[in-house]
């Protein structure tokens, strides 16, 4: 994953679980993280866009895999206000 000087984010490798930046999400980008299967970009007034496949607990028990895409503009949750500064992923957060 990488951020060039326009904003825009590029990157190479295995994309099996949508990490890569899908062409939905608008450049523009200060920031950047790469998790293990999520990425996530951080804009200039502090929203945060992310990108890829989280594990879900709750998804119904028919499918084969326990990671199912995100939902693009779900970062941050629902109940966590304000605008960010810089952000950070981790192995799956």
């Amino acid at each position: 994953l990488a951020l060039r000087p326009d904003g825009t984010v590029v990157c190479w490798g295995d994309n099996d679980y949508g990490q890569a930046p899908p062409a939905g999400v608008d450049g523009d980008f200060v920031a950047i993280a790469a998790g293990l299967y999520h990425s996530l970009a951080l804009r200039p007034d502090g929203s945060v866009a992310c990108w890829g496949a989280q594990q879900d607990v709750d998804h119904p028990e028919d499918s084969d895999d326990d990671y199912y895409p995100i939902d693009l503009g779900q970062a941050p949750p629902a109940g966590i206000p304000g605008e960010f500064d810089a952000i950070a992923a981790g192995l799956y957060h």
